[in-house]
Order: structure tokens, then C-alpha cells, then sequence
């Protein structure tokens, strides 16, 4: 032991001794946190047992406690101003018992991942966040950034992530052109055939976007056109599908009898264009901002057979989302007011909507169990991250291990597990929203130096109406808009050298559209009081908890 500490010991002195002679700066930094959760329905959303006692087979109980903690750590090597490799990795998120894999098998956690948090501790859990080189192109006003890097656009309602890229970014004062290339995914197949299929389109996605930038006193503007090549896979067209990796659409009900695409079709040419828009005006006193995007685009269903009622069409990308805000700053207070809205599809009433096989408009529809015949609700790029309130938009406490409501689809959970196979929601909040608006008022008290209160109201409601109960006297579902009200309440508190405690408590009111409906079985679940028509499930959740973050 002694014999390998001294090697260890030279090696660390000689590359001290060297670093000088390369004229290499080396800069560090990062961020550590660590929360503790509780938390109840803002999975599922509903209680043990609001079904009844023919639906508690469906129906568990997401009352949750957990405790995480994680660490990014960045480190910089600067060769000169003109120069510089920057590299980020991360250790979590961890959550404290559920630690490696037994066997080799998933136990309470993914591998690789949720790991590093149980007794002994030992684990693969650390992840590269950022690895990529940036330097000036000599006599241009241009810089170029090659690797994984994090990438933002349009406030991360285009892309916010850690993505492969290639970017040339030039200053041309007051513009600033940014264009881009990201390689989303290639060579998926690898983990079938153990060789890179070149040929085959089913997994690759490849992306480019331009962005100009305008900045001149307390005006800025942003016009990005974002394209997104899907080629013959499923991204972004099938909801289910927004996170990598992507897979082709196999056909046939997916595992919960739900069937979305038409199984006699497969996707080509899937093509996704986003052109957007910001335009921000910020002084001292007063913030405000509008968003806008919308998508533009087509992707080919191709049928197996085609025929007179089941032919080749191609749909078309026409979703769309715009977001405002307004912020008021008066020392100590801060005033702010906004909202968004994103488009959704317009959804059958009736039992076909699980039920048939055939399409809901005839023949040229080819989105089974929706009235849409194109691709009507807001879609995302793969990418994409946008947090907003506590509950229903990730949040403090929510992001990372947040409910993924699932557009159209099973309630979905990262990391924690899945409730349920079968219950389906008709929009999205975090991390994509779609079919989602919102209106929101909220403000904050710098009560001293180390202290602020802050609080949101916030009324969620979905653009088109979704399915909530089945009644049995018209035999449709009925029909609902409303999601919830959501509280939001925040306490920030300076501990010590930079150390925050952040204490969190979120409740909602909910209301129909909040929980989810049974994609099989929603006929046996219990008459209202006038016999009727079945009840929702929808009820009330709430999150606390608090988080210590310390950035250095």
C-alpha cells in the first residue's frame, strides 16, 4: 500500500511540474445539493382507492418520501485566451437506499444510474455532462464549440440540454449569428446487430439550427429556425417517444392496449421544423419577454398493404406555443405576472377512443383514437427540458425525479418507477408541455441579506378537452379542460459561505383533468350518486421538503 501511495505521489508531483511548462490555466468549479422529499398523488394523481373497490388493482399509492443528493463538478483548461477544453461530470442523482443493480438485474434502480446510495455505497454513478473544445478562428470574429455541450434555446422551449454538437457562434455587434450541427442519434442498431447499420434510418436523428440574436440597451431579440431529421423514426410525431433513445414504431397496441399509430403503418421522411421567436425588454425596474413557436414540417406513414382505406399519407407538424411575462422589481419586492399556452389535438368523446380499430374520421386519418388527421398539438425536438411550477412543471424539488405525464400515454415516472401500465393522459407538463396552458401570479420579499419569501399561484388547464370519466347513459366520456389550481411557496435562507437552504411547499387543487383515465376497464369503475356516470379520480396533491445547495 505504501509502494503504490509514493508512485501516486510522484505521478501527482511530476504533473504539477508540468502543467507550468505547458502554460496550461486550469479553472474549477461546481455545484453540490441535497434534498429531502415528501410528497403525495403528484405522481399519479389520484388516492388509493378513488376508483373503487373494481379498480384498486389500478389504483397504488404514490405517497413518497426519498432523500438525494448530487454534485457537478466543472473543470476548465485554458491554452489561451483564443483556446480552452472545458469538461463537467456529475455524481447522482442518488437517492439515499437505492444503490447498485443485484445480479444484474434492475432493483429499485436503473443501471447506472440511482446508484451509489445504499450501504457500502459502491458504484458506476458517475456521468459526463460536458466534454468540448472551444477556440477562436484566427482573423474572424467567429468561435467554434466541438463536443457535448449544453445547448439552450428559445428559454429551453426548442432544446435545453447536454447535446453532441458542432457550433460556430460570430459577433457582428449588435447581432450575434449562431448556426449548428447536433447528432441526436446514430448507429442505434449497435445494440442489436453489434455493427453500425449505415443504411438503415429507423434509429438516426440528425439536427440543425440557425439563431440570430439582437441586443442593443435593454432591447434583445432572438428569430431561431430549429430542423430536426428524424428520417424513418417515430421522433416527436408519436409523443411517446420524445427521449432518446428513439425506436421505430413497431406496430400494434402498445403495452397498455392503447394504439395511437395505425399498426399496418411505418414513418419516413419525418421531417420537424420549429421557427421561433423571443423578444425580451428588461431596465432596472421591469422585465418582459414574449416566445413563440411553431412547428412546421411533415413525415410520411407508409401501410404495409395500401389500399383504397388504408393508404400512404403524409401529415403535417402544425403545433404551436407562445409564452409571456411580465416582471415588476421595486426593492425589496418583485412583482411578476405571465402564462403560456401550447396546442393540443382535438380528442374523440366516444369508446372508440381505446376501443376501435378504425379511424376516427375515415379514411386519411391516420392517428387512431385522435380526431386529428396531422400533427396538431406542440412537439418538441428531442432535448427539450422546461421547467415552470412545482408540481405540474418539475420544479425545485421535481426536476429530475418529477412525474412525466406522458402525451398520449401511460403515466411515467424517471427513476421512481411506474405506478401503473394503465392509465393514459392527453397532455404534458415537465419536461415537454404540450396540449398545456397556464396563467400565473406570483412575487417575492427580500426580507434581509441572506432571506426571501417568495409564493406563485398558478391555474393549469389543457387547450382541448380530454376524456375524465365514462358515462353510461350517453356512452362518451365525459369531457373536461380544467387540471388544478397550484400553490407554490418558497423560503431562501443563507446558511453559511455561500450554502442556501431553499424550504419548498407546493399544493394543488385538482380538478378532472389532473389524474388520469384507465386506458382499459374505465367502464367498471362506480357510479356518481345519480347512477349515471362514472366518477374521476382526480385528487388533491401536495409536496414538501427542502434543498441545501452550495455553488463554488
Amino acid at each position: 500500500m505504501k509502494k503504490s501511495l509514493m508512485v501516486f505521489a510522484v505521478v501527482l508531483l511530476a504533473v504539477a511540474i508540468a502543467i507550468p511548462a505547458f502554460a496550461v490555466e486550469f479553472k474549477y468549479g461546481g455545484s453540490w445539493r441535497g434534498r429531502y422529499v415528501a410528497e403525495n398523488n403528484v405522481f399519479d394523481g389520484f388516492d388509493p382507492g378513488a376508483g373503487g373497490a373494481a379498480f384498486t388493482k389500478y389504483n397504488g399509492d404514490d405517497n413518497r418520501t426519498y432523500v438525494d443528493y448530487r454534485i457537478r463538478m466543472y473543470f476548465t483548461f485554458e491554452g489561451s485566451k483564443n483556446l480552452k477544453v472545458v469538461t463537467a461530470f456529475e455524481i447522482g442523482d442518488a437517492i439515499f437506499g437505492q444503490g447498485g443493480s443485484p445480479g444484474g438485474t434492475s432493483y429499485g434502480a436503473n443501471t447506472g444510474h440511482n446508484e451509489g446510495a445504499n450501504v457500502g455505497g459502491d458504484a458506476v454513478s458517475v456521468e459526463v455532462k460536458n466534454v468540448y473544445a472551444q477556440f477562436n478562428i484566427p482573423n474572424t470574429p467567429t468561435t467554434g464549440l466541438f463536443g457535448l455541450m449544453p445547448l439552450n434555446l428559445l428559454s429551453g422551449w426548442i432544446v435545453n440540454d447536454d447535446l453532441p454538437a458542432i457550433v460556430l457562434l460570430t459577433k457582428l455587434d449588435p447581432f450575434k449569428v449562431t448556426i449548428g450541427y447536433v447528432g441526436g442519434q446514430n448507429g442505434w442498431e449497435r445494440r442489436f446487430t453489434d455493427t453500425l447499420a449505415t443504411t438503415d434510418q429507423t434509429f438516426n436523428v440528425d439536427d440543425a439550427f440557425i439563431a440570430l440574436d439582437y441586443a442593443s440597451g435593454p432591447l434583445k431579440g432572438t428569430l431561431t429556425f430549429f430542423a430536426q431529421d428524424g428520417h424513418d423514426s417515430v421522433i416527436s410525431m408519436d409523443p411517446r417517444t420524445l427521449a432518446t433513445p428513439i425506436r421505430n414504431f413497431a406496430g400494434g397496441p402498445d403495452s397498455n392496449g392503447f394504439d395511437f399509430l395505425n399498426d399496418t403503418r411505418s414513418p419516413s421522411d419525418n421531417m420537424l421544423f420549429d421557427l421561433g421567436f423571443n423578444l425580451t425588454y428588461k431596465v432596472d425596474w421591469l422585465l418582459a419577454y414574449v416566445n413563440f413557436v411553431r412547428n412546421f414540417g411533415s413525415v410520411d406513414l407508409n401501410s404495409a398493404v395500401p389500399s383504397a382505406l388504408n393508404p400512404n399519407v403524409s401529415v403535417d407538424y402544425e403545433g404551436w406555443m407562445i409564452d409571456a411575462g411580465l416582471t415588476y422589481y421595486c426593492a425589496p419586492f418583485t412583482v411578476n405576472v405571465g402564462g403560456f399556452y401550447t396546442s393540443g389535438p382535438e380528442i374523440t368523446d366516444d369508446a372508440q377512443l381505446f376501443d376501435s380499430n378504425t379511424f376516427a374520421n375515415g379514411v386519411n386519418t391516420p392517428f387512431r383514437n385522435l380526431q386529428s388527421k396531422n400533427v396538431d398539438w406542440f412537439v418538441t425536438p428531442a432535448g427539450t427540458s422546461k421547467a415552470f411550477s412545482e408540481i405540474i412543471g418539475g420544479g425545485i424539488l421535481g426536476e429530475d425525479l418529477h412525474i412525466v405525464r406522458g402525451f398520449p400515454g401511460t403515466v411515467t415516472g424517471s427513476k421512481m418507477g411506474s405506478p401503473s401500465g394503465l392509465n393514459t393522459v392527453f397532455w404534458r407538463g415537465y419536461y415537454n408541455p404540450t396540449n398545456l396552458w397556464t396563467v400565473t401570479l406570483g412575487g417575492s420579499w427580500q426580507v434581509a441579506e441572506k432571506t426571501k419569501l417568495s409564493a406563485s399561484y398558478w391555474y393549469f388547464g389543457t387547450s382541448e378537452d380530454v376524456p375524465v370519466a365514462w358515462n353510461s347513459t350517453t356512452d362518451t366520456f365525459k369531457m373536461s379542460s380544467s387540471i388544478g389550481h397550484e400553490l407554490d411557496f418558497y423560503l431562501d435562507q443563507g446558511i453559511v459561505d455561500g450554502l442556501t437552504l431553499t424550504l419548498v411547499g407546493a399544493y394543488l387543487i385538482a380538478d378532472d383533468a389532473f389524474a388520469p383515465i384507465p386506458t382499459t376497464n374505465y367502464r367498471d369503475l362506480p357510479m356518481n350518486s345519480s347512477g349515471t356516470q362514472t366518477k374521476g379520480l382526480a385528487s388533491d396533491a401536495y409536496e414538501l421538503g427542502f434543498r441545501l445547495q452550495w455553488t463554488f
